[in-house]
């Protein structure tokens, strides 16, 4: 049985921007026919969906995420109705793209992967992350850069957040490289202050300076600190001036990392208002403890790679910059054991959606599914995915919404891992790999790989309307 036959739903289109009762045909991992109810035929062998009630939209695209290939967290991915990822966030990636995308069989959700600063920065030999490239390093991390690009990566990530001593320079060259393949670049702005906005000042730099499409990385938890509205100003102003931005950010205020990393060593944390009670450890044998400073240096010591949560920003900048025309939602998710972890690994979309547009009103359905399906299609040029029309990859998400909701919690307060409600079906490669909030174990994603034949000169302000 090859053909699914999805019916008696509300479909919404996001790239014509309007929902309507419908049905939707499915054939060979593709859409064959999308239509008004009762205008689309149904093959006798078809398998029967019924979607009364509910929404059929795309697959959501998570542009920002640490999968990068663990099973689990591509799971905990697909029940919130994400199909498509992108992961090698933050500077931190696999090295060898082609090998990684090569190994990436029999996976949950389709997968695309960044090239990483960091890796590239520890393959060309630059192990201290507070110090720079010199000029032979940053020649090393170039060459490899290119040959990430030419295996498929579907762009550069760039982490000065984790390694600040990297320089404008051998960023610069990575986002040259980025645009001459006519593909973004991402970044998470370094941590100068609480307050900074020269961080975001030097990713608008690097956009321009370039001409890659940039994507500044979890806006909310950069500059969801008071100074959302200043630094949305700024992205707006770059716009206007014809520099490719965008973002992502999740529905959360509080994020997370690993303990060991330079964003918790002691000045940076001064430097951002950051105290030891604002962090929740969540991963490991301390998990759900507020480290005092005994525990906060006996982790860094002993256990680096532990994960805290810090409790700091404000929550209504998530709604500010959540609304925003050019966010994306993302999760930034990683991978955690179970028990273990941020929610946002298993609760963001539904989150997103269930306060967005049923609590807050703060945009349509057709809006916000336009935000997490075919903006982020755009950006990274996934051409079949995010739209809803004939011909485009059959990566479906069948929604109530009046169920709809996360249910995922920090650890020491709930379950990070808890799976949505009301997601009642994910389409993958046109089979259903997942039914009421369970896998079907059919794992139907495949490794993304950006064609070489996308590379192209400088082409400035992609052709993208903007959200209304």
């Amino acid at each position: 049985m090859s053909a699914l036959f999805i019916f008696g739903g509300t479909v919404i289109d996001p790239e014509k921007e309007l929902s309507f009762r419908g049905d939707v045909l499915v054939s060979g991992g593709r859409i064959a026919a999308v239509g008004t109810a009762g205008g689309v035929a149904c093959p006798g062998d078809a398998q029967r969906i019924d979607a009364s009630g509910c929404m059929v939209c795309p697959g959501f695209i998570d542009p920002h995420s640490h999968i990068d290939g663990h099973m689990r967290t591509g799971e905990l991915s697909l029940l919130q109705g994400i199909t498509t990822s992108v992961g090698g966030n933050c500077g931190f990636s696999p090295l060898d793209i082609g090998r990684f995308l090569g190994e990436q069989r029999a996976f949950p959700i389709h997968q695309a992967e960044l090239i990483g600063m960091c890796a590239l920065r520890r393959a060309a030999g630059v192990i201290d992350p507070f110090q720079p490239a010199n000029a032979a390093q940053a020649a090393q991390m170039a060459r490899l850069c290119r040959e990430a690009m030419e295996a498929g990566a579907a762009g550069v990530s760039l982490g000065p957040a984790y390694t600040p001593g990297a320089s404008i320079e051998e960023m610069t060259t990575l986002c040259d490289i980025a645009c001459e393949y006519g593909r973004p670049a991402a970044i998470d702005t370094r941590m100068n202050s609480m307050t900074d906005l020269h961080s975001l000042q030097e990713a608008i730099d690097l956009a321009s300076v370039s001409g890659c499409r940039m994507i500044v990385s979890h806006f909310v938890y950069q500059y969801g600190v008071g100074v959302e509205d200043a630094a949305l100003a700024m992205i707006d102003q770059a716009r206007a001036a014809g520099i490719d931005m965008y973002f992502d950010s999740g529905m959360y205020k509080d994020w997370c990392s690993t303990i060991g990393s330079a964003l918790f060593e002691p000045t940076i944390m001064r430097d951002n208002g950051i105290e030891l009670h604002h962090l929740r450890v969540i991963t490991g044998p301390h998990i759900g403890c507020v480290p005092d400073q005994a525990l906060y240096e006996h982790l860094r010591a002993a256990h680096p790679h532990d994960a805290v949560v810090v409790n700091t920003g404000d929550e209504e900048a998530v709604y500010t910059i959540a609304r925003h025309p050019l966010a994306m939602s993302s999760t930034d998710a990683g991978a955690y054991a179970p028990g273990e972890g941020h929610p946002q690994i298993a609760g963001n979309f539904p989150r997103y959606l269930r306060r967005m547009v049923c609590e807050r009103r703060e945009l349509t359905w057709e809006q916000a599914v336009w935000h997490i399906t075919l903006l982020p299609a755009l950006v990274f040029g996934f051409a079949k995915k995010g739209r809803m029309r004939t011909g485009c990859d059959a990566d479906l998400v069948v929604f109530d919404p009046d169920t709809l909701h996360d249910t995922a919690d920090f650890p020491g307060l709930g379950s990070p891992d808890s799976a949505p409600k009301g997601i009642r079906y994910v389409i993958v490669g046109g089979k259903v790999a997942a039914a009421m909030s369970r896998p079907t174990g059919i794992l139907r994603g495949k490794a993304l790989r950006l064609p070489v034949s996308s590379k192209s000169a400088r082409t400035g302000v992609t052709p993208l309307r903007e959200a209304r």
